[in-house]
């Protein structure tokens, strides 16, 4: 494949055009580079598009979080044809970086025609897209689809050496199926909050709602030591209210929190992404009571599953167990990784000792 890199007239954006294929990839530094209705359009043409992809959310992560971007734009003759998504995060323990597609979230190439020329020509730009400290470009999909892309992954030089996976609950078969799925702690946990003085309210994303929310979410992650979101990033995440719901919880009169649920219409599946229940609340099984909702909610209207997020591979984790026990099943996400500098064995050989030892 013979490519040829220009310079447009936006110091955000560079370009590599192919001669012989006619294909472009720009890589553009903000996702306000392009416009909304041109990148989501891109995203529900694509077979393999999720809420991820979708303009807002990478806004909510750039403008939230402040992730720097690295987006790529594949076009031909004018025509916008793919986007690969892709920030810059530390990698924890180092002063180094990572090109990753997409975090927090799962990404991925969304590429809807010429395939295999695009695929090439995205591959050969990414390690421009590197500077000197950013080490390593990685991929985290949460749509195993994504391994139609493995043969020409790996042949770039991509390795998926990663575990992880998460818990999805199939809802196609109705509540019943669900509900009698689930391990005899969580029925007998969601009969007992149900007998509860609580209320469960549906609640618009306004300022007021999501600052109750937020401050009940930082106890809750402070009680797990879990990371906290900056609260600019839920604010932004008002810019795609269509795709949220926030289940708000309310026991004895009084708000005890909710949960933020990201809807995945183009998967047909409800995320459970953030959690904002403070360890006051767990005698009245105010999370168990939320799930419970959130499944009802999510079968009425149409969803096929629901994915609880990071379950982890260890079994011993009691968040692992929390999840499992409500009768999901336990899917890998995808993983790929690709040095772009020569550091980076170094760091990787790091990071797996650290993994093994820690808390030892």
């Amino acid at each position: 494949m013979s490519s040829q890199a220009t310079a447009s007239t936006h110091s955000s954006r560079s370009e590599t055009t192919d001669s012989e294929t006619g294909l472009t990839v720009a890589a553009v530094d903000t996702i306000r580079e392009i416009d909304r209705d041109r990148w989501n359009e891109v995203v529900e043409r694509a077979d393999l598009g999720t809420v991820f992809h979708r303009y807002e959310w990478l806004a909510a992560v750039e403008l939230g979080i402040g992730h720097p971007a690295r987006h790529l734009l594949v076009e031909k003759d004018s025509n916008l044809i793919g986007v690969v998504p892709n920030f810059v995060v530390p990698i924890p323990k180092t002063p180094f970086s990572r090109l990753t597609s997409i975090y927090p979230g799962f990404g991925g190439p969304l590429l809807t025609t010429d395939v295999d020329d695009s695929l090439s020509l995205v591959l050969e730009t990414i390690p421009d897209c590197c500077s000197r400290r950013t080490i390593v470009h990685g991929i985290r999909a949460c749509n195993t689809n994504f391994l139609r892309y493995d043969g020409a992954l790996s042949g770039a030089g991509y390795e998926s050496n990663r575990v992880g996976g998460r818990f999805v609950l199939p809802l196609s078969n109705g509540y019943d199926a669900v509900f009698d799925g689930m391990d005899s702690s969580k029925r007998r946990a969601i009969r007992r909050g149900r007998e509860t003085d609580h209320d469960i309210v549906e609640a618009e994303l306004t300022h007021q709602e999501l600052t109750r929310f937020y401050e009940r979410y930082r106890q809750h992650m402070a009680s797990v030591g879990g990371h906290v979101y900056p609260r600019a990033f839920f604010e932004q995440l008002r810019e795609m209210e269509d795709r949220i719901l926030l289940a708000q919880l309310y026991v004895e009169g009084e708000y005890a929190g909710g949960f933020l649920e990201l809807l995945n219409d183009e998967r047909n599946t409800v995320h459970g992404f953030f959690a904002a229940i403070p360890p006051a609340y767990f005698e009245y099984y105010a999370s168990e009571r939320l799930y419970d909702y959130v499944f009802q909610w999510a079968i009425e209207n149409g969803y096929e599953a629901y994915d609880f997020g990071g379950g982890g591979a260890d079994f011993r984790d009691g968040a692992f167990t929390f999840k499992e026990e409500f009768g999901g099943e336990l899917v890998p996400n995808v993983y790929w990784e690709r040095g772009t500098n020569p550091v980076w064995p170094l760091v990787r050989r790091g990071r797996s000792l650290y993994q093994r030892f820690d808390g030892v």
